[in-house]
């Protein structure tokens, strides 16, 4: 806003700063006294007991219709405190045909579909009430935007979104009404939508910030979007298709998931050229790399538990220190607002297995309690095509049996000063040691086992506040073959214990935002093959960033952030201070963000000791891994034509990395790891467009990449190994009264497989998955039945040489929960 702001500005979408008038202060007495009146939700004009036009499902109601919620597809209506479904009454009666001559001259093809719709569907009367749905999007950042009023002022009627920006107008007479939409924070938006005789409608509206003038509290209006040009993933969202947290990943442009075989095998990403070990991955703040190797195996995650996932790309060393030299991926786990129970079962190809079950208990408005477990396996053994190099022909994939069981346990606590929050974990692993097709091994086990807790405390509200985050992990990792293809019998132990300590606060002074915090860690690892068997290293890192957001006109806005951190690391000589830089630039639907960042790595474990049952020589002279400066630009650009919404980015980048580990073998075959230099730099673009018609949403999306990842100087030249210089992935999904249908294909470009040589490179493939999700309605129980066929076509390929990938494959999932009555 231009000039000189009477009073300060409220953050868009947050109502949780707002004071009311109720005893117990901020919103969340204002939710709790609502709850009390049946109507979990924000009163929009900030009033006590303000009751909203939503009605409970009543006896009689017809099955729920299946709508893009996140709860799994299952149409409902979220509010802070609570749910309340959404449902639809059978009709019955005939159809009033219409006449011919009454029908435009010039008629769209949406249009056409919409009639044709309506002839074929017996079961709508001719006078029957229609549904709107209406979602809320901010013009910034896309996100949803929860607490927004959606009005039809003509029929009376009013709404509030949920948390997936999501309101619905029932009663509604056909013909064309006028809605309008408001939100703090947003400047309020009038749109028509014609009601269709018994048909559910769907609207989308987009609204741009408008900071709002508050008197005695100071926020600054922030754009609401992921820092740094992140990306969100919402699991609930995802298609049938999508089984575990690595396929789920795949959808996200210039990320490589990288499996060394079928279903349960270890799975590692890609992005933007770096290797597993080089990217960050945190799940409740609380980092999940191996302290061994710096990797991470995302099979081990269960996806179903979490509420979100969010990917970083790019240098992150200036926030969350080593490690993070490639990107960041934040994963959070799902919490607690009602209380509720879940189950999952499936079956699917090679005699995979899988359940597992949720249950949360809300006894008040302040504390949620959260248990889940979850279990999956598989006999694993899959036929494949031994390449040419190898002798060529079909062979079996053996030894590839798993089993995976784990579970959490959730306590939280929210009161008018915090939050705070304990959580509690678990998960054991068996697997086989399959080997390469070069040497494969029927003897070979693998297990492991984490378990640990964190606790999490937060007070102060955006303006103001600090956290603290203290947490503890054991895991013991186990390899041993007692007939390995070469060489003699090994048994393998480590064991490792972690701790960490983080503190962060904040302040808000106008427009300028200073957040600063301090880490500490430390591993103690105890292991046979280490030399010496026991040692323990630390970390300490003070950190601060400042951001500043200042109008550039009425419709556009500029940010700044600026951020220093510096590492003390027991492996790594000296202080590390890694500086990053971004400025972003914000108008109508149109986003420039421009970055400059730095970061580092210091060396794993496994990099200075030993390589899991590969003989290796050690080498004490390696250097940290080291990205000094790297540029990167992303421009996003959201459409509205008619009710057609496009969504696009496009990204590109230079960030190469200095003194990478690489491990390389000599002419003995005997491997060891050694500092080279890499240039990095590619070009990533994305595009979505969703269409409301035929009673549903249906989508389009793909996302393609290029990078160019080369040995810098010295003897090796061109592609790093393992490194495609093309990668994409298209889904198409459709939302038919029936259920959803998914389609979606993924392709992997040529890789090379020697170091600087094309000799036995691998060609590129590409792989298509078909899904179904059918809703259900059991009577207290809805289910949602998931069916998926995996590599349609029957692609045997192998992303990584001597690591062959499973053919066609097929799935089943069944997902329960009560419903709303």
């Amino acid at each position: 806003m231009p000039g000189k702001a009477r009073g300060p500005c409220l953050e868009p979408g947050d109502l949780s700063s707002v004071r009311t008038t109720h005893p117990r202060g901020r919103g969340r007495g204002l939710a709790y006294h609502l709850r009390r009146h049946a109507f979990p939700f924000f009163s929009p004009s900030g009033r006590d007991g303000e009751v909203l036009g939503i009605r409970k499902p009543q006896p009689g109601d017809g099955r729920p219709a299946r709508g893009r919620f996140p709860d799994g597809g299952r149409t409902s209506v979220r509010g802070d405190r609570g749910r309340i479904g959404g449902w639809v009454r059978p009709s019955a009666g005939r159809i009033a045909l219409p006449r011919i001559a009454d029908l435009p001259r010039a008629i769209t093809l949406t249009a056409f579909l919409q009639t044709l719709f309506l002839l074929l569907s017996p079961g709508l009367a001719s006078q029957v009430v229609a549904v709107v749905e209406v979602r809320v999007t901010s013009q910034v950042s896309g996100d949803p935007i929860p607490s927004a009023t959606v009005e039809a002022s003509d029929a009376g009627l009013t709404s509030v979104t949920d948390e997936a920006g999501a309101a619905t107008l029932r009663g509604l007479a056909p013909g064309r009404h006028e809605l309008r939409v408001s939100a703090l924070g947003y400047e309020s938006r009038t749109v028509e939508a014609e009601a269709v005789n018994g048909r559910r409608i769907q609207v989308g509206v987009v609204l741009p910030p408008d900071p709002l003038e508050l008197p005695d509290l100071e926020i600054p209006a922030l754009s609401g979007g992921l820092a740094g040009g992140g990306i969100q993933i919402v699991p609930q969202e995802l298609g049938p298709t999508v089984q575990d947290l690595p396929e789920a990943l795949q959808r996200v442009s210039g990320l490589t998931v990288v499996r060394r075989g079928g279903p349960g095998a270890p799975s590692r990403i890609q992005l933007r050229g770096a290797e597993s070990d080089q990217i960050l991955v945190l799940l409740d703040g609380m980092p999940l790399n191996s302290p061994l190797t710096g990797e991470v195996d995302l099979s081990t995650v269960d996806l179903a538990s979490l509420s979100r996932v969010v990917v970083l790309p790019g240098a992150r060393s200036d926030r969350y220190g080593g490690r993070a030299l490639g990107g960041v991926v934040l994963l959070e786990s799902r919490r607690s607002k009602e209380s509720t129970a879940s189950l999952t079962v499936g079956a699917g190809a090679w005699e995979s297995q899988r359940m597992s079950g949720r249950v949360s208990w809300v006894p008040s408005s302040s504390w949620d309690v959260s248990l889940g477990g979850q279990w999956r396996g598989a006999k694993g053994d899959f036929l494949y095509d031994v390449p040419a190099f190898r002798g060529g022909g079909e062979a079996r994939r053996v030894n590839s049996r798993f089993h995976r069981g784990g579970g959490h346990l959730r306590l939280g606590y929210a009161g008018s000063l915090g939050e705070v929050s304990l959580r509690l974990h678990g998960s054991r692993i068996h697997r086989g040691s399959p080997g390469t097709i070069a040497q494969p091994s029927r003897s070979g086990r693998q297990e492991h086992d984490r378990h640990g807790g964190s606790l999490r405390a937060e007070v102060g509200d955006r303006a103001a506040g600090a956290s603290l985050l203290l947490g503890l992990q054991w895991q013991r990792a186990e390899y041993r073959d007692s007939a390995p293809p070469s060489g003699p019998a090994y048994h393998q132990v480590a064991r490792v214990a972690q701790r960490d300590l983080s503190a962060e606060g904040w302040k808000a002074m106008g427009p300028v935002v200073i957040r600063g915090g301090a880490e500490f860690r430390s591993l103690r690892v105890r292991s046979r093959e280490l030399i010496p068997p026991s040692s323990t290293t630390g970390e300490v890192a003070l950190w601060a960033r400042g951001e500043i957001s200042h109008p550039l006109g009425r419709r556009a806005r500029g940010e700044l952030q600026a951020g220093l951190r510096l590492d003390r690391h027991d492996r790594v000589d000296g202080t590390e201070a890694s500086p990053g830089v971004m400025v972003t630039l914000l108008r109508e639907g149109t986003e420039l963000e421009v970055a400059f960042r730095s970061a580092f790595a210091p060396p794993g474990l496994s990099d200075l000791f030993f390589q899991e049952g590969v003989r290796v020589r050690p080498n004490p002279d390696l250097r940290p891994e080291r990205v000094r400066g790297e540029w990167s630009a992303t421009l996003s650009q959201t459409l509205h034509l008619t009710e057609l919404r496009l969504d696009g980015r496009v990204s590109a980048y230079r960030s190469d990395i200095d003194d990478m580990i690489l491990w390389l073998p000599d002419f003995r075959f005997i491997w060891s790891p050694d500092n080279v230099d890499v240039t990095r730099r590619g070009v990533e673009g994305e595009l979505r467009a969703e269409l409301p018609a035929l009673g549903g949403t249906h989508s389009v999306a793909g996302q393609v990449a290029w990078s160019r990842v080369a040995y810098r100087g010295g003897v090796l030249s061109g592609q790093v190994v393992y490194r495609p210089r093309i990668t994409g992935h298209v889904e198409g999904r459709l939302e038919l009264p029936l259920g959803e249908v998914t389609v979606g294909a993924n392709h992997v470009g040529a890789r090379r497989a020697v170091p600087g040589s094309d000799l036995n490179a691998l060609g590129p493939y590409t792989t298509i998955d078909l899904g179904l999700g059918l809703p259900l309605s059991l009577g207290p129980v809805d289910g949602l039945l998931d069916l998926s066929l995996t590599n349609l076509l029957d692609e045997r390929a192998a992303l990584l040489v001597d690591y062959p990938l499973p053919g066609r494959g097929w799935s089943a999932r069944l997902h329960l929960e009560p419903n709303a009555n």
